[in-house]
């Protein structure tokens, strides 16, 4: 496959990255939805989750 190609990795190693991204998205936005309804719950958690979130979409751009 032509993307899998462009980003040097085997279907395995792809679906790896791309399930831990899914992870985070999904954990960071069921604690920011808490946050809203608790304001003092999660108070740091999704800015901090977003930075690492960011560095992880970006692997690619940041290491070459």
């Amino acid at each position: 496959m032509k993307h899998l190609k462009e980003q040097g990795e085997t279907y395995f190693q792809h679906m790896k990255h791309a399930m831990g991204i899914a992870f985070l998205l999904v954990s960071t936005g069921a604690k920011c939805f808490i946050h809203a309804l608790i304001p003092p719950l999660f108070v740091c958690c999704v800015s901090s989750r977003l930075a690492e979130i960011n560095a992880k979409v970006n692997r690619n751009e940041t290491t070459t």
